[in-house]
């Protein structure tokens, strides 16, 4: 099969372009200008830069909706933009839970995992494990990498329910917009 890009790694080439275009796009004066603008549907524009920031090739343009925004009430604004991001990280979760499902499993029993697995285990105890698990997992949905990451950890590797998940997303992208809101 040929491959498009002659790169080792096209997709975090492609993530990394995706950040460059959108800071240049951020400081076009006009743009910028057109972001911090929206005041009478400011909520509704964050909810919408929420839903764009648990997708991985558009969170940096979330997050320059972020830092462009100066909502009044930056607790609002937070919530609501995490109830957006929140949204879209069920919709993968739901989407990576059904179809990853069997490729999953396959790869709990390869060697390397099993391996890593026994490695883990024979050393920190099994909450401890689950606690520090949950906690990666709560910080990469709060920074601004591709929520995926996390959430194909909590929806392949873990016995997480839905509604633990939902509290998880909703609390790690509550706190990382606050954190993109007050810069």
């Amino acid at each position: 099969m040929k491959r498009l890009f002659i790169l080792t790694y096209p997709k975090l080439t492609l993530y990394i372009i995706a950040v460059v275009i959108a800071y240049f796009i951020f400081q076009i004066p006009s743009i910028y200008l057109a972001v911090t603008s929206f005041d009478n549907i400011t909520y509704l524009v964050l909810f919408s830069a929420g839903l764009l920031y648990s997708a991985g090739f558009t969170t940096p343009i979330a997050t320059g909706f972020f830092l462009a925004a100066n909502p009044l009430n930056l607790y609002l604004a937070s919530l609501v933009a995490g109830l957006g991001a929140l949204i879209a990280d069920l919709g993968i979760f739901s989407f990576i839970r059904l179809s990853f499902n069997d490729e999953f499993k396959k790869l709990k029993h390869t060697s390397f995992i099993r391996h890593l697995s026994y490695g883990f285990s024979s050393i920190i105890p099994l909450k401890i494990r689950s606690f520090f698990v949950y906690v990666f997992g709560v910080l990469v949905i709060a920074s601004p990498l591709p929520d995926e990451l996390a959430v194909a950890m909590f929806a392949g590797f873990t016995r997480v329910h839905p509604y633990p998940f939902m509290v998880m997303s909703y609390i790690g992208n509550v706190l990382g917009v606050f954190l993109l809101l007050s810069i």
